[in-house]
């Protein structure tokens, strides 16, 4: 099933690439172009889509933190899709938090959300859900700008910082522009994509909260989402991703993470056609495929730990068998593709 996402973002990006003087549809291949001229006459498109974008002209225009830049530049109020009708009146960060772990797939099907308690912090880890042909550093870049901004609304305060930002991808030449945003401590080569922030700013009351416009809009948001409701595989892929560097990844824990029984998940997807082993290979598959587009000098140690592997032969046998590929080959087949690709000349 192909993620969707609200085409709000890809018209953002538009224009922002026509204030920038980027050549978007000179920059980006047939099929992209056919995404983003639908995207002035549809609300929703292939969520994949502002991801190989935004990576595609950061390597062409040789710009680092495009996509830190244009969602630091983009229209939070409203201009993307339903939720971000809601973020300003949120009460609570709490409360906007949980509605956007939610229904964050009406937003952008390319993202999902995972929240992990650390004491006295809060990670918001950013889980990519679509593949990525060609890494998705700057969309991950641009996810965690939106969500430091969307903090930053809704607690009031323009000088609220992260405790730290954790990127799973290298770090560029320069980090200046990412430096002037999020103001915290930036860890790369992370097992994760994720904000840090302090528990106490969950409950802080927003400025401009309001508790019953925020219920009307929930409920209005309910209501799309009952239209086409989130299937349980998604959910299932989040938790998933989440959980495989921990060794975690195991039916009995993304069951306990859904609230059920391991029985219980397992028949309810197969009425879905599919079994816990099918997510876990698509997830797998899924990360691989992001970590050989994305990384420079990828490598089966890297790869093994964020596949949940103890050691590399695990990572080459799950490469033959369900990639039907090595290592060696795969990396020479994603560095010929890029070559291939005029984007990324």
């Amino acid at each position: 099933m192909e993620m969707l996402g609200n085409s709000g973002c890809i018209r953002q990006f538009a224009r922002f690439a026509r204030e920038q003087g980027i050549a978007l549809e000179a920059l980006i291949d047939g099929d992209l172009r056919e995404v983003l001229r639908a995207s002035y006459e549809k609300d929703r498109v292939p969520a994949h889509a502002i991801v190989d974008m935004l990576q595609i002209c950061s390597v062409k225009m040789d710009r680092p933190a495009l996509g830190a830049s244009t969602a630091a530049w983009a229209k939070i109020n409203g201009g993307f899709g339903p939720l971000s009708l809601v973020w300003d009146h949120a009460p609570t960060l709490a409360d906007a938090l949980r509605v956007n772990r939610q229904y964050i797939h009406l937003e952008n099907g390319a993202v999902g959300f995972n929240l992990s308690d650390e004491d006295e912090n809060i990670a918001l880890e950013h889980i990519l859900m679509v593949p990525a042909r060609f890494g998705a550093s700057q969309f991950v870049e641009a996810s965690l700008t939106l969500e430091v901004r969307i903090i930053r609304m809704i607690l009031g305060s323009e000088n609220w910082s992260p405790v730290r930002v954790e990127l799973a991808h290298h770090a560029p030449p320069t980090i200046r522009i990412q430096q002037n945003i999020f103001r915290c401590p930036m860890d790369f080569n992370s097992d994760r994509n994720a904000v840090v922030l302090k528990r106490r700013d969950l409950k802080q009351p927003s400025r401009n909260g309001n508790a019953q416009m925020f219920a009307f809009l929930e409920r209005q948001i309910r209501t799309e989402d009952s239209a086409a409701p989130v299937e349980l595989p998604r959910r299932v892929e989040q938790i998933i991703a989440a959980k495989l560097v921990r060794g975690e990844a195991t039916l009995e824990h993304v069951a306990h993470g859904l609230g059920m029984s391991p029985r219980a998940l397992q028949r309810h997807l197969a009425g879905h056609n599919l079994a816990f082993a099918d997510l876990l290979i698509e997830v797998r598959t899924r990360i691989t495929d992001e970590y050989f587009g994305g990384e420079r000098r990828p490598n089966l140690t890297a790869l093994a730990h964020r596949l949940g592997y103890s050691d590399n032969s695990a990572v080459s046998r799950f490469l033959r068998k369900h990639l039907n590929t090595g290592a060696r080959a795969l990396r020479a087949q994603k560095g010929a593709m890029k070559c291939r690709e005029p984007a990324l000349h």
